[in-house]
């Protein structure tokens, strides 16, 4: 039998890698997973990478008081349980078995708590009253915690961000805190600029690459040992900027939005912190001026001085002493600080960083004793090099400025942790390293974007049940205006 299964079983993994729209991609992910014998193992719940005896509990308990309508039970129920990833359900283990999807188990019970939360949010206030579900919500909201995208550096192959980014936005699950750095600040600042008619065409193909021909190209010019002025024109990334990002500060991004934008700059001394950039710290900054700081890769584009809108609302520099560059050096993936800022506690990350890619291999993909091996062979050698290079940079005096940054931006790369808890991962990776530099063709853009898409189809379910719950919190607050 199994003869016969080999030939379809490719054809149908060719025709996924080849689909264009999700929903083709989807049934024949379906079709994949019947052929082998994987719909019995999603209606299975025992597993053993979660507890489905207390989820399968749980689900039964909350679905008996939501018939019988008990609604002071069932507030009492979800105040003494609802957090994330009850029982491990959030695994990628659980994820990367099947083509589409996991356990039923967990399906229905996303869909039963978000069920439960909109019969709360409904039901009259004689019976529950106003300011007891307003206390709830906003606990549950702040205990349940909220996703954050974060998009990582990567020069050219940051277009891959463009369709992880699309894929998100169009299954409603593209979340409101984002996050870029280097390359992945050019998306996020694309993203957190424009309301949603307008963001599927700002993403497209034919936006993204009309604004990169030749007279509008990125060219960068190398500079060996980070010569404060590279021999290049700086204006081409400014221009191609100024035609993609609307001149808006990040609290004015806010305001039309409704989405967070946050971008990584590193610090030109090695003495000047890194700083995240958003709403919060730096409202009055410019998008366009944090976008091309974070993008200044140091000895290719020259450091630059953030700008920003006084109260005259005249355009002057921000922090004028201070010189930034490349966010992707110091903190690519600001996890700890979008937890810190926004009570995030749940990271998906697109990763397209080249120097990460080949260290970090990808830890949602299926384990065997091979990739196991290679995962702590790469950790080892990551944690020696930052230790040793640390040791380096704290006790042996280099009296070459330059030699010293280049040091200390090493041990920021070295140092950073590059997972999260839905990884996106670039699978084809350009071997060339002056093409991650050079603008695309209009062929090897669409390959980028494409690829963004298909990935992300990947992990749309994952997306989907891990913030469901988190996503229907927070539109039951923000559509009761409870917002603090």
């Amino acid at each position: 039998m199994k003869l016969f299964e080999r030939p379809r079983t490719k054809q149908l993994l060719k025709d996924m890698e080849q689909a264009e729209h999700y929903q083709d991609w989807a049934e024949m992910a379906a079709a994949w997973d019947e052929e082998h014998g994987l719909d019995e193992w999603k209606q299975n719940d025992a597993c053993e990478s979660y507890d489905y005896r207390s989820i399968r509990q749980r689900l039964d308990k909350v679905r008996d008081l939501r018939f019988r309508r008990e609604y002071h039970d069932l507030l009492f129920v979800l105040n003494e349980g609802l957090h994330g990833n009850l029982g491990g359900m959030g695994k990628p283990a659980l994820y990367n078995k099947a083509k589409l999807g996991t356990k039923n188990l967990i399906t229905r019970y996303v869909e039963e708590i978000c069920g439960a939360l909109d019969d709360l949010n409904e039901v009259d206030d004689s019976i529950i009253a106003l300011e007891e579900k307003q206390d709830f919500f906003l606990r549950a909201s702040h205990c349940y915690g909220r996703s954050a995208l974060m998009l990582s550096g990567g020069a050219v192959l940051g277009f891959f961000h463009a369709g992880v980014v699309k894929a998100l936005f169009d299954h409603g699950l593209l979340p409101e805190i984002i996050s870029g750095s280097s390359a992945g600040s050019i998306i996020a600042a694309t993203a957190c600029t424009h309301v949603d008619d307008e963001l599927q065409h700002r993403l497209s193909l034919d936006n993204l690459h009309h604004e990169v021909d030749e007279t509008t190209a990125i060219r960068p010019a190398l500079s060996l040992f980070g010569n404060p002025r590279p021999r290049m024109d700086a204006d081409n990334l400014k221009d191609y900027l100024a035609k993609i990002i609307p001149d808006l500060t990040f609290q004015e991004a806010f305001e039309l939005t409704g989405r967070k934008l946050n971008i990584t700059v590193t610090g030109l001394s090695p003495r000047q912190a890194p700083r995240l950039l958003n709403a919060i710290t730096s409202p009055n900054v410019l998008i366009r001026s944090a976008v091309t700081a974070s993008c200044a890769i140091y000895g290719i584009y020259p450091p630059v001085t953030l700008m920003c809108r006084n109260a005259a609302n005249e355009t002057v520099p921000y922090l004028p002493d201070l010189k930034w560059i490349d966010g992707s050096f110091a903190d690519d993936l600001p996890a700890k600080r979008l937890a810190r800022l926004f009570g995030v506690n749940h990271f998906i990350s697109s990763m397209t960083n080249p120097a990460v890619l080949a260290m970090t291999p990808d830890p949602d993909a299926p384990s065997n004793p091979f990739r196991t091996l290679l995962t702590y062979q790469a950790r080892f050698l990551k944690i020696t090099t930052a230790e040793a290079m640390r040791f380096s940079r704290d006790n042996i005096r280099i009296k070459s400025p330059v030699i010293s940054l280049m040091q200390h931006l090493t041990y920021g790369v070295l140092r950073q942790e590059y997972t999260a808890d839905i990884n996106i991962f670039l699978r084809n990776r350009w071997d060339h390293p002056l093409r991650l530099l050079a603008a695309p063709s209009r062929e090897a853009m669409h390959r980028l974007l494409h690829e963004g898409e298909r990935s992300t189809w990947e992990k749309v379910e994952m997306v989907r049940n891990c913030t469901a719950i988190s996503r229907k919190l927070d539109t039951i607050v923000h559509g009761r205006g409870w917002e603090k």
